[in-house]
């Protein structure tokens, strides 16, 4: 026997020295397989929840905004444009709110087909609650709420960070848009 074949270990010493390696594999790879469809199965349901949420969100938005532009219609003291102004301003952000629901379904969806998550749904997602967020800060503004001293001031700095996480996230959304094909 030469000296290179003293040194190297035979076919069956290999063998053996990885067989206990080996028998833990199918069962890793078994409960590996298990936690993946129990989280797949997770996702579906907590998707299936968002959409009943998105849902029930969008059918109460519709039915709130008639409730007040039918309350508006039926008064008999004049009509209010301020009144109206407000509907629609909250009609807008109950629907942002639906929006936003549908993004984070729409990032669930993306998981449960690709088993990958991705940061553009939610820099959508902040986007667009920060642009609710100055929505909302309009309305108060626009019948008086919040119009004098500190409030006002509040007010401003609130609307200057909104529009500041817009900017910032939209430069992130271009930056990122540049770098990844997603």
């Amino acid at each position: 026997m030469s000296d290179h074949q003293a040194d190297t270990p035979t076919q069956s010493e290999v063998t053996s020295t990885l067989a206990p390696h080996t028998t833990h594999k199918p069962i890793a790879s078994f409960a590996g397989e298990l936690l993946e469809r129990w989280d797949s199965l997770i996702y579906a349901i907590v998707g299936v929840c968002f959409f009943l949420g998105a849902f029930c969100a969008l059918g109460y938005t519709l039915w709130h905004f008639w409730v007040l532009i039918h309350a508006l219609l039926v008064k008999t003291e004049g009509f209010d444009a301020t009144n109206v102004a407000q509907a629609i301003i909250q009609l807008i952000s109950d629907l942002l709110l639906v929006l936003i629901i549908m993004e984070v379904l729409g990032t669930v969806i993306h998981y449960l087909k690709s088993h990958a998550t991705s940061l553009r749904p939610f820099l959508f997602i902040g986007i667009v609650s920060a642009t609710r967020g100055i929505l909302s800060i309009g309305a108060r503004l626009s019948v008086g709420e919040g119009s004098t001293g500190g409030a006002f001031t509040n007010s401003m700095i609130e609307l200057g960070v909104n529009a500041a996480v817009i900017l910032a996230l939209g430069l992130t959304l271009k930056l990122l848009g540049k770098l990844v094909g997603d």
